[in-house]
């Protein structure tokens, strides 16, 4: 015939034939279905068929495998399985190298032992129930994973000290290695880097000496740990006990001792102190000295090494007392009495009085000399008030009629005799109120009835003393002086 017309329906495609001079059409199906192909054509005499001819076809689908299992496998671990879908002919497995099908090939549930590490792959492919095999098979991947290597040797520092904070640490990257567990001496924790090969510690305070581990680790389990690494930690010192010493002391006063129990890894002492006190003696040891001024405080210390200081040590609170003002006394008759009021201690000729510490002293009148006081408040005593010379009636006295002193008052121009008709050489000292000698051990030759003249001008106003000194004898003298 000639002429063939050749028609397919829409899924199907002419891959050979199917042309006007062809009486035959090769045809790819590429959707399942209800398909059809007809023809027509004209004859010998060129006539047509009133109508093409139609045939139906039943297009049957290609089978799709599944393949289902484990995809992360570890290195003999075995066996996995994996399955397609079941009731269907002709299954046929396979695996890449690295893997060993164990059991049920040429069914839909396979059993596979993995000894290799690495990407691998397993494949199926069957024939369906229509009689149709897929084109190709379906493949899973799977990756083999063995445990981590042997983790290499770790770097960082090798000595720190107890509180050290982010100290760096580091492995190199270990093969197979997903995480890292690392193992610290006792008081050590991991500050960052968790699970890597790269991380910082912090050392507490409790920290010790110990080694650090680290080993690789992955889903499959955890390799050989590295070698130890050895780190010394170095302790801070102890807390600092209690500071023994004087909690109240005088305004300057000096040497004055404190002390605190010796620490364990101390290897210096650092005191704090009042404002203005120093440490006199025993810098940086547990026993010092103190010299204070006029400030009260707090003293504490801390030990120290070369990791730092230690905790500090309770404060031991210190009152300086101020020192009492220093005493004036004014002599009347034989009555002493001193400017202040409380904490006098009267004294005489350097000698303690017994019982004498009220505000005025009554001066016996066999007891001539020196007399001065000293106050003491809170502890602290001020300085030695003015002396002042208080005459008495003893037998070591001269009879007051053999020497005299005139004129009464004067005006600082005055004149000494001795009356007895005799002639002496002594010694002349003048005192003013305060006790202080304005005039003194000068050789003096009296004789009766020859006045020996003393001019002391400029002199202020006032009562001045004589003493005059002959053949270990004292006469005592006073004069008003009315202003020069």
């Amino acid at each position: 015939m000639t002429n063939y017309a050749w028609i397919v329906s829409n899924s199907g495609v002419i891959t050979a034939g199917g042309d006007p001079s062809s009486n035959f059409a090769v045809i790819t199906w590429n959707k399942p279905g209800q398909q059809s192909v007809s023809v027509n054509y004209s004859n010998a005499q060129g006539c047509y068929a009133p109508s093409p001819t139609v045939y139906n076809i039943t297009v049957n689908p290609l089978p799709i495998p599944s393949v289902g299992g484990p995809t992360g496998i570890c290195v003999n671990s075995g066996p996995y399985s994996y399955s397609t879908e079941q009731g269907m002919a002709n299954y046929t497995w396979s695996i890449s190298a690295g893997g060993t099908i164990v059991s049920g090939q040429n069914t839909g549930h396979v059993q596979v032992n993995w000894n290799s590490q690495g990407s691998r792959w397993v494949a199926v492919n069957y024939t369906n129930g229509f009689g149709c095999t897929a084109a190709v098979p379906s493949i899973l991947y799977v990756t083999v994973t063995d445990v981590p290597a042997t983790a290499g040797n770790i770097s960082g520092s090798a000595a720190v000290c107890a509180g050290a904070q982010e100290v760096a640490y580091s492995v190199a990257l270990v093969p197979n290695a997903t995480a890292y567990l690392w193992t610290l001496p006792s008081g050590a924790t991991v500050a960052s880097g968790f699970n890597t090969n790269n991380i910082t510690v912090n050392f507490g305070s409790n920290a010790v000496t110990g080694n650090i581990f680290v080993a690789g680790t992955n889903a499959c389990g955890t390799g050989n740990s590295s070698p130890g690494f050895p780190v010394t930690v170095n302790p801070l010192p102890s807390a600092a006990g209690t500071v023994n010493g004087q909690a109240s002391v005088c305004s300057g006063a000096e040497n004055i001792p404190y002390s605190v129990a010796s620490i364990t890894n101390a290897m210096g002492y650092s005191w704090t102190l009042p404002s203005g006190s120093i440490i006199e003696r025993g810098a940086n040891t547990n026993s010092i000295t103190v010299n204070f001024v006029s400030v009260s405080g707090k003293i504490s210390v801390e030990e120290t090494n070369s990791c730092g200081n230690g905790i500090s040590s309770p404060p031991l609170s210190v009152t300086v007392n101020p020192a009492p003002f220093n005493p004036v006394v004014t002599v009347n008759g034989y009555k002493l009495t001193s400017s202040e009021t409380y904490g006098n201690q009267w004294y005489h000729e350097g000698a303690v009085v017994q019982g004498a510490t009220g505000l005025t002293y009554i001066v016996p009148a066999d007891q001539p000399g020196w007399y001065w006081s000293v106050v003491t408040l809170l502890g602290c005593s001020s300085d030695q008030s003015n002396h002042v010379y208080v005459q008495g009636v003893g037998t070591e006295e001269h009879n007051a009629g053999n020497i005299i002193v005139f004129p009464v008052p004067n005006d600082g121009r005055f004149s000494i005799e001795i009356n007895n008709g005799s002639e002496i050489t002594c010694e002349l000292e003048i005192y003013n109120e305060l006790g202080v000698k304005i005039y003194g051990n000068q050789a003096v030759n009296l004789k009766s009835d020859v006045p020996y003249s003393l001019d002391l001008r400029p002199v202020p106003a006032g009562i001045y003393t004589f003493i005059i000194h002959h053949e270990g004898m004292v006469d005592v003298r006073k004069i008003i002086v009315v202003g020069s």
